[in-house]
């Protein structure tokens, strides 16, 4: 199941949380868990690092 993400405006698609701790204000190695992750965007909620990808198109499909 893909989990998204709606901020202003803008879907993202949730690939992967990193606590702040566990980062320890190394911006350099953030960038690179991202690169790492094939994502395109870091958010910071609640004590989190989000790593997501941005949503350019997406198709809705019903399930049956």
């Amino acid at each position: 199941m893909v989990k998204l993400i709606y901020l202003d405006g803008e879907y993202y698609q949730l690939v992967r949380d990193i606590a702040v701790e566990r980062v320890m204000g190394n911006m350099e190695g953030l960038k690179a868990w991202r690169d790492m992750l094939h994502c395109d965007h870091v958010l910071k909620y609640s004590g989190k690092y989000l790593m997501v990808r941005r949503v350019l198109d997406a198709e809705i499909i019903e399930e049956l």
